[in-house]
């Protein structure tokens, strides 16, 4: 759980914490958690080895907004789907928005190698009105079969399998889980080896998940941000082609002296810490950003320039971005998203814009529980 105040300076209610997701046993813990004393607090005692964290991304075009569900094997675990609560931008129920992200400040309950499976979130929505109490991945998971009791979801309609096998987290670091890929052909026939990575086929799609690492960094100083930029759009790498690249830079929009942040190049790479300075005053939010060049696509699909205000309105446009852009955390810059769609952003609005366009995603990795090694918020 987390404490009222450490929930709305890190997130302004949306970048979601695991908070009371996971059923109580009735032992005064949940499962692969401490118990809670009386202040709230949980986690390791200060000296301890630092936190498992998470940041998970939902960058595969074939996939709705979605909740998670893990386990091992053919057990599923007794959780109630995460984000087990919060609502996304610009909606009303919990979710991981395509094109999106949502935090998890204490990931120890994924120890070990584990299995995901990704369920739509809008659909959980709608049968969960009026529910007392909400459903379990237990529940709701129950295989292939057809004609499966209430309120089992059907397969490969409400719910995906993410991949063919485990993944496993980094312990005591900041992890990204990247969902990635696509659905097979018949599943999705927008999809496409240049839209969902070279490892795509027809017959049996490539959806999956890959779990990336942010180094941990110093503390950021004063107005400078500590960012480190993954690359997760294929058609971006597909665009930039072999030996090509795409050069992630900051400053203001078309500045001739914007400061190089990282290149670049194959799927699933996450560049070295770069610091950049944004400054105090509120009016550099929408005037400094990130962009994304492709050599030879100068102002074309393969450019893109997102203010920091921009980026902040896909993940928690209700938080003070002073506060969003001064947490004393490494910063995942997520570059996703198809560069032939519209872009988030490209006519001065969101209008035209659904989660599948290329984009950038700033977000700092999740607080530590209150009491770890670092002290948490």
């Amino acid at each position: 759980m987390a404490a009222c105040g450490s929930a709305s300076a890190e997130s302004g209610g949306y970048v979601n914490y695991y908070d009371g997701s996971v059923p109580d046993t009735g032992t005064g813990h949940y499962d692969g958690g401490p118990a809670l004393d009386a202040s709230g607090d949980a986690g390791p005692d200060v000296g301890t080895a630092a936190p498992t964290t998470a940041l998970f991304v939902q960058a595969s075009p074939s996939l709705p907004d979605v909740r998670l569900c893990w386990g091992t094997g053919e057990t599923v675990a007794p959780v109630v789907p995460f984000p087990g609560d919060g609502v996304m931008p610009g909606s009303n129920y919990p979710g991981i928005p395509l094109g999106g992200v949502a935090s998890m400040s204490d990931a120890t309950v994924l120890g070990g190698e584990f299995i995901l499976w990704a369920i739509d979130a809008e659909h959980l929505a709608r049968i969960e009105q009026n529910q007392p109490t909400p459903f379990t991945c237990q529940n709701l998971i129950c295989g292939e079969g057809t004609n499966l009791p209430s309120p089992c979801l059907r397969y490969n309609l409400d719910y995906w399998p993410v991949g063919t096998g485990p993944v496993e987290l980094h312990a005591n670091a900041n992890n990204v889980v990247a969902l990635g890929g696509c659905l097979p052909g018949a599943l999705d026939p927008a999809a496409s080896p240049t839209l969902c990575g070279a490892s795509w086929t027809a017959l049996s799609g490539n959806l999956g998940a890959q779990v990336l690492q942010l180094q941990t960094t110093p503390t950021n100083l004063g107005s400078q941000l500590s960012v480190q930029a993954a690359q997760l759009s294929p058609g971006l790498a597909a665009l930039a082609g072999d030996g090509g690249a795409a050069v992630v830079s900051f400053g203001a929009q078309g500045s001739a002296d914007a400061s190089t942040v990282a290149t670049l190049a194959a799927e699933g790479l996450v560049s070295a810490p770069a610091f950049v300075s944004v400054g105090a005053d509120l009016s550099v939010y929408g005037q400094l950003g990130f962009a994304v060049d492709v050599q030879g696509f100068d102002g074309g699909a393969g450019h893109l320039w997102m203010s920091l205000a921009d980026s902040q309105e896909l993940v928690d446009p209700t938080q003070d971005p002073t506060q969003f852009f001064g947490q004393p955390r490494p910063y995942l810059l997520a570059v996703l998203g198809d560069p032939n769609a519209p872009h988030a952003f490209a006519t001065g609005g969101d209008a035209g814009y659904d989660g599948k366009g290329l984009h950038v995603l700033v977000v700092a990795a999740p607080a530590p529980p209150a009491g770890s090694a670092d002290g948490g918020d």
